[in-house]
């Protein structure tokens, strides 16, 4: 099998080096906390440390992974390094507990290339570029340039690699996460209220101030029509904010005259099933007819007297079911009074 050249002066060969070795770590999640591992590569010499899960690690299991670390570095050749050693830490704890490596062979880094061959003659260089670039082209090429720093940023080994990572610490500990979250959230607001506080902001304004004062000494008119132009548009998206953000509105002369329910006020919707019970004994109201009280009480009563409390024209007349018994006095057809008598215990 041919051997892969990775110069560790490169930096994406150096993150992919670390890539990989993080991967390798993270298939041994029993015995290594892959997202501690530590690299550096000083002098020639590059240094790996792990961290090890519990002190009393499988021995067999150990010696597998460093089995697995030693077949990859036999695959490897890494410019400007002569020696690699890896060594094994308990987590929270300073403790060497294990310490291989071996010396390999030197491989010389490739000499740069001059100057002369990157630098770019006055004669190469084409009419479009020697020409003064437009507002427009200028405004591309930055967006150019940033969506090519955040493609170049999603597909970095690093950031694939810390994603992983990322994802690996909050299935194994999500509160540690979290915790970790919160600390990283406050540490931001802290250091974002430290800059509002320590940023000069009176001489922003005075620079700000200056730079709309030449603006208009330059041509007034111009700016006049700017600034008019750049309020509209902060005032129609401000409305439109405004109304995103507002409750839905009734506009009254849109709804139907009869946009009201009367039954609700009838005695007929604010009593029980028609029969004798006490809730329709409450709702019987002075001043009902005998056929408004007839129709809520399920029925027509039976006639007992006059009661001459009220006159020789005012008629008691009695409904009554096995719970209770009630009497009403009529007046001209007109409720004047009523009373009633629980027969058996309410339950």
């Amino acid at each position: 099998m041919k051997a892969v050249r990775l110069n560790l002066e490169d930096r994406q060969a150096w993150q992919k080096l670390q890539y990989v070795l993080t991967s390798l770590a993270s298939d041994y999640m029993d015995l290594v906390a892959a997202e501690q591992t530590e690299f550096k590569f000083e002098q020639q010499v590059l240094s790996i440390a792990f961290t090890l899960i519990a002190a009393n690690s499988d021995r067999d299991r150990l010696n597998e992974f460093t089995q697995s670390i030693d077949r990859y570095f036999n695959r490897l050749q890494l410019v400007g390094v002569r020696r690699i050693e890896w060594e094994f830490y308990v987590i929270g704890e300073d403790t060497l507990v294990l310490s291989q490596g071996r010396d390999i062979p030197l491989v010389a880094a490739p000499a740069p290339l001059p100057k002369s061959a990157l630098a770019r003659t006055e004669d190469k260089r084409s009419l479009t570029r020697n020409s003064q670039q437009s507002a427009l082209s200028k405004g591309k090429s930055k967006a150019g340039n940033l969506v090519r720093r955040f493609r170049g940023w999603l597909l970095d080994p690093k950031t694939i690699a810390a994603a992983r990572t990322t994802s690996r610490i909050t299935i194994r500990d999500p509160k540690g996460a979290l915790e970790a979250i919160r600390t990283s959230a406050i540490a931001k607001f802290n250091d974002t209220i430290q800059w509002v506080d320590t940023f000069p902001w009176e001489t922003w304004t005075k620079e700000k101030a200056q730079q709309i004062k030449r603006r208009h000494q330059r041509n007034l008119v111009r700016a006049v029509i700017e600034d008019v132009l750049v309020l509209g548009v902060l005032l129609i998206c401000l409305y439109w904010l405004t109304e995103a953000l507002s409750g839905p509105t009734i506009n009254l002369a849109l709804l139907p005259p009869r946009h009201y329910d009367n039954n609700i006020t009838n005695v007929q919707y604010r009593c029980g099933n028609p029969g004798v019970t006490l809730k329709n004994y409450v709702c019987l109201g002075r001043g009902m007819r005998y056929d408004q009280v007839a129709s809520i009480l399920g029925g027509e009563g039976k006639p007992l007297g006059i009661d001459h409390k009220f006159g020789d024209r005012a008629v008691i007349v009695s409904w009554s079911n096995k719970d209770m018994n009630l009497n009403a006095t009529f007046v001209d057809d007109k409720l004047v009074t009523r009373a009633y008598r629980q027969l058996t215990a309410s339950k």
